[in-house]
């Protein structure tokens, strides 16, 4: 296939390594991220496959500059998001962390399949979310479990809306997958352990096993499953 596929947060963890997955399986990919330098790297190691663009598709104006550089998409990877900083205890604190939360996590994801519907509807397009399993189980505190759960609803929604064209949307809810920017700082060896123990298989997730899982779905092989979360977790959460 020759039309791209929309990767966000195209530039680190999870989101690059589906950048790498869908070149290695020939297809074209719109990388997207709000830094320039990762994206130049990546399209630098993977070739003319691989076109960055440095933007904010939390914003109108980030989105609507990925619907100007594409004339047509066979799916879009919502990748980007993250942890909003810590609140305090007082309501004002309180409301700005979550409105940070829903604007990185609901709305990257909302704003930029939205700006690209009708091209998605018009090519029978594929969507995958990138949510946690923080959003099957709660994050122990604080948006970001709540805002990976709200791209579930939206999922379903969106699956009804595009299985009418033959397109699907599905939500990838990973567990503990420590190679990311997410656990920057936070990554010790002590921690890795302990998330390790909580799993049936006794480790930590990789970002490429979450891309394989995201290639599977837009590949060939893909086509009938849509309106699911599917969650490698190494069995931290069992099926539901």
């Amino acid at each position: 296939m020759t039309e791209p596929i929309v990767v966000t947060g195209g530039g680190t963890g999870i989101g690059r390594a589906v950048v790498g997955r869908l070149v290695a399986d020939g297809r074209n990919v719109l990388a997207v991220g709000r830094r320039r330098e990762p994206l130049a790297a990546l399209a630098d190691e993977l070739g003319p496959r691989v076109t960055p663009l440095s933007a904010d598709v939390s914003t109108i104006e980030g989105a609507a500059a990925v619907a100007h550089a594409v004339q047509s998409c066979a799916g879009v990877v919502a990748a980007a998001g993250g942890l909003s900083p810590q609140s305090g205890d007082d309501l004002p604190a309180v409301r700005d962390a979550w409105q940070a939360s829903f604007a990185s996590n609901v709305l990257s994801a909302v704003l930029v399949v939205e700006a690209l519907r009708p091209r998605l509807v018009a090519a029978a397009g594929r969507v995958v979310l990138l949510s946690s399993i923080a959003g099957l189980r709660g994050s122990g505190g604080g948006p970001y479990g709540a805002m990976k759960a709200a791209l579930h609803a939206y999922c379903f929604d969106l699956a009804r809306d595009l299985g009418a064209a033959g397109g699907t949307a599905n939500v990838l809810a990973p567990g503990f997958v420590p190679d990311t920017e997410f656990w920057e700082g936070r990554r010790t060896p002590e921690l890795i352990a302990e998330r390790a123990k909580g799993t049936l298989v006794g480790r930590p997730g990789s970002p490429e096993e979450v891309a394989s899982l995201v290639g599977w779905l837009l590949g060939p092989d893909g086509g009938w499953v849509t309106g699911q979360i599917l969650s490698p977790n190494g069995g931290a959460v069992l099926g539901r």
